[in-house]
């Protein structure tokens, strides 16, 4: 049987005041009544009210996401696994989630502006970043503590974890040149996000470093609205070049349209043309052959953004927590020498 603050304050004959303060080991109650609060409410089994212990401390000790479902964020398992990677350290931090799914871009920032100045939540976390990104500022400009999975343009310093995009393009197309291929083209994200800037600056570097021409025309870029339709469509608009590329790489969330294209037109990944897509999702598992795949770690960096938010909270300077993490080439059976 559990007693309350009233109950445990008789029992020691003190003010229910003094046995709040006690138990939030406030210095103006002397170190020896502190010790005997806490030592009598263990005995007793109290519990504190989670309520009226945040507005004690003045904090919700709540973390919120917004997403956007025309994203496609449930059907993307690395995102999954980093919600998980969040949703685990929330929990062991004794914080909670406020996942917000939002109908589009105005309405996500509306369901932000109404978290922060609701003062419903103690720090945000944000994910797929835009190149200027709206959330961003607003965020900054209100002083208010965040952590972005990702990086975007803004001067000002900010806290981020984020995985090395452009690195690891570019290990991608400097292993495939490494096979003998030479037609390397690029299926990339939806232009006004940040990461699909960082693919390309790596697919261009990697090139560089091979002494690869750059084809603009092996370039194609999709749209998160209809990112099946539109690669299976770029798939087969890339082998109507007059000189076709022989591998291509990706992000294997758009793998389903790739796959579908390279089918209708009777060419065989691995054996007719080299794929690496980028996220170890299942479709990369599952699929025969198997795709070579550029492997994040979601779960840790999902667990990392939240440590780092949990510190920002704290007052810590977010400049000093600006993480990029490298990412692993994983080959398996659709990335073999050009034959």
């Amino acid at each position: 049987m559990t007693i309350n603050l009233k109950e445990l304050a008789k029992l020691l004959k003190l003010s229910p005041t003094t046995v709040s303060r006690a138990l939030g080991d406030y210095p103006d109650v002397n170190a020896a009544t502190r010790a005997r609060v806490k030592q009598t409410a263990r005995l007793h089994g109290y519990q504190p009210n989670p309520v009226a212990r945040r507005l004690q401390k003045g904090k919700t000790e709540t973390i919120g996401i917004v997403i956007t479902p025309e994203q496609n964020y449930f059907s993307d398992t690395f995102f999954i696994d980093l919600l998980a990677g969040i949703s685990n350290q929330i929990t062991r931090a004794g914080y909670e989630l406020i996942l917000g799914v939002a109908s589009d871009e105005e309405h996500e920032m509306q369901s932000i502006r109404r978290m922060v100045e609701g003062k419903r939540v103690d720090g945000m976390i944000l994910t797929l970043i835009r190149e200027q990104d709206p959330r961003v500022s607003y965020l900054l400009d209100h002083e208010f503590p965040f952590v972005l999975y990702g990086r975007t343009r803004e001067s000002r310093p900010y806290a981020f974890v984020d995985m090395d995009g452009k690195k690891a393009f570019e290990k991608a197309c400097i292993y495939l040149s490494g096979l003998g291929h030479q037609r390397i083209a690029l299926l990339n994200g939806e232009p006004g996000f940040m990461f699909p800037v960082n693919c390309r600056e790596g697919y261009e570097s990697g090139h560089s470093i091979c002494g690869l021409e750059l084809d603009p025309n092996l370039i194609r870029y999709w749209k998160h609205k209809d990112l099946s339709s539109s690669s299976y469509h770029w798939t087969l608009e890339l082998f109507k070049n007059e000189n076709p590329p022989t591998a291509i790489v990706f992000q294997t969330e758009v793998a389903n349209g790739i796959l579908n294209g390279l089918q209708e037109l009777n060419l065989v990944p691995g054996r007719d043309v080299a794929l690496i897509g980028y996220d170890d999702l299942e479709i990369a598992r599952i699929h025969r052959p198997p795709l070579s795949v550029l492997r994040p770690f979601a779960r840790d960096a999902g667990k990392r953004v939240v440590e780092i938010l949990l510190e920002v909270i704290g007052g810590a300077d977010p400049e000093t927590f600006q993480e990029i993490r490298d990412v692993e080439l994983v080959i398996r059976e659709t990335s073999l020498p050009l034959s």
